[in-house]
């Protein structure tokens, strides 16, 4: 057994070992999962939103979110308001809180992001509130 393998599954997890997920604006790589290497509490991954584009309005219902930003600059949209983040910045999303993400900037947005607890289902644990136009 190697330092990245436990007696079942990988623990060491990179984009090019999990399938991209594109149909929420943006792309995403969940990296540390239930199905990736068998957590129990929470998810973990990356994500990029291009230069002018969005990430879809979405909730977590069983979850808190939170990011940290790596590149580029945006605002995310609540219900009640915006927020604007920027490199160097982390942002959380409380629980069931409504929100997008708009890049305002010149670059890809690149973060990495956390949300625990786990939903029941994955199904369950992103819920979309908006369709693309």
């Amino acid at each position: 057994m190697t330092a990245t393998q436990s007696k079942t599954k990988k623990l060491a997890m990179g984009p090019e070992d999990v399938a991209t997920i594109e149909d929420r604006g943006g792309e995403i790589h969940v990296l540390i999962s239930p199905t990736s290497v068998g957590s129990t509490k929470m998810i973990m991954g990356t994500a990029t939103v291009p230069v002018g584009g969005k990430v879809l309005q979405h909730a977590h219902p069983h979850s808190e979110e939170c990011f940290y930003v790596l590149r580029g600059e945006g605002k995310i949209v609540f219900e009640d308001g915006e927020v604007p983040f920027q490199a160097g910045q982390a942002v959380l999303t409380p629980q069931g809180q409504a929100h997008s993400i708009f890049n305002t900037g010149e670059a890809e947005i690149l973060v990495v992001f956390a949300s625990g607890p786990l939903a029941p289902s994955p199904k369950e644990g992103h819920i979309i509130l908006e369709q693309e136009d």
